[in-house]
């Protein structure tokens, strides 16, 4: 590979140097040979290969590589600030074109090293700003990559066990701009991996809560994928109600005590301690009761509604977490049952508070002949959140 720093010596120490002008290149070699002698700066293979190169050199593209980034790359340098549009209006189509044979060996090294770092905000600035720069081969080249990366996240969903790990080590499977690169670079071309990828998420989603959290994570990030296919863009912006639902499994204080409980629950946990705990719980939620009924019979009514509101909620919002039982293994149906009801208290608790204080605000204003206008903007939010739920 030709080390482009022999040009940038060169130009610095030659003024108006022209590759074209046979005694521009003698004082190029004079000067890159003593400079070896001197400093060993350049080995003689390498001035030798450079000079060789310039000679056989039709264009010397300056105007091209007076684009910093297109320079950097040149001289096997990463870029900096690709944020930045370029001026191309002095730039003709054939020097581009010409110049494109020769950027090869050098484009493909800057993909690969932005491809193995994730950084893929950079290879999109190069996409929106330098496309015209990609020839055929660098193209299948970057096509290739990524389709590579895209093989990793459905192979990682089919046999990894814990996604949390496919996730630390391939943390481009929840990255929205992955997809979004894809899509720019030619949407067409990876709308079967994108799909391939929605399916095998589909096919695995009865999982392990930390699972199905990144499923969700991986579904929300492949909606910045820009199909031009209709089918693949319906499907993708219908899971989003989904991946959101699978996201939240864990988010918020009860979600994740919840989580902690059930997860406890579910290990391989020693049956004598499930059956304890679990006489223990059951124990406590049926003394609930007689020490309801103990104050009077409409507590014990309220106290059955708000139960039955728990349990509706805790297996509304929480029946994810019981797919990690074993139903067929009796100290899981235990567990299970035992947690169900240990989430039905903790919920119902809060519940009751929330409710019991409520009805109470709004039979003592009654009494006082008052209107309970304090009720009316926790009414509004609950009402909001109900009317967002059934139109997800």
């Amino acid at each position: 590979m030709i080390n482009f720093s022999l040009k940038e010596f060169v130009d610095e120490n030659i003024q108006n140097f022209d590759p074209q002008n046979p005694q521009d290149i003698i004082k190029a070699e004079k000067l890159l040979k003593a400079e070896s002698k001197l400093n060993n700066t350049f080995t003689i293979n390498e001035i030798e290969e450079f000079l060789e190169y310039i000679k056989n050199q039709e264009q010397n593209f300056d105007n091209i590589l007076n684009l910093s980034v297109i320079k950097s790359i040149y001289n096997d340098k990463y870029p900096e600030n690709l944020k930045n549009k370029p001026d191309l209006r002095n730039i003709s189509e054939s020097e581009i074109e010409e110049f494109r044979e020769v950027f090869i060996p050098f484009l493909k090294e800057f993909i690969s090293v932005s491809v193995r770092n994730n950084q893929w905000q950079n290879l999109i600035y190069f996409q929106h700003f330098y496309a015209q720069f990609f020839s055929a081969e660098s193209l299948d080249f970057y096509t290739v990559l990524l389709h590579d990366k895209n093989d990793l996240i459905i192979e990682g969903i089919i046999k990894n066990n814990n996604l949390t790990y496919l996730k630390k080590n391939y943390p481009f499977a929840v990255d929205k701009k992955f997809y979004y690169l894809q899509s720019l670079v030619d949407n067409f071309e990876f709308d079967r991996d994108i799909l391939t990828i929605n399916n095998v998420v589909a096919e695995h989603q009865k999982t392990s809560i930390d699972n199905k959290v990144v499923l969700g994570e991986i579904l929300t990030a492949i909606f910045h994928f820009n199909a031009s296919n209709d089918l693949t863009k319906n499907v993708i912006r219908k899971n989003q109600a989904i991946a959101e639902d699978w996201k939240n499994q864990k988010k918020g204080i009860l979600s994740n005590l919840a989580y902690h409980i059930a997860a406890f629950f579910a290990k391989d946990q020693n049956p004598g301690l499930i059956l304890f705990l679990s006489i223990v719980i059951f124990g406590v939620y049926i003394l609930s009761f007689f020490f309801v009924i103990s104050i009077d019979r409409e507590a014990l009514m309220f106290y059955g509604v708000v139960n039955l509101v728990a349990i509706y909620l805790a297996y509304r919002n929480f029946k994810y977490y019981f797919s990690l039982f074993d139903h067929k293994n009796l100290t899981d149906t235990l567990g299970k049952i035992s947690a169900t009801l240990l989430i039905t208290m903790i919920v119902g608790f809060p519940l009751m508070l929330v409710v019991g204080f409520g009805l109470a605000y709004v039979f003592d204003s009654a009494s006082e002949g008052k209107f309970p206008s304090g009720i009316i903007a926790p009414l509004i939010i609950i009402g909001v959140r109900i009317f967002l739920n059934k139109n997800k």
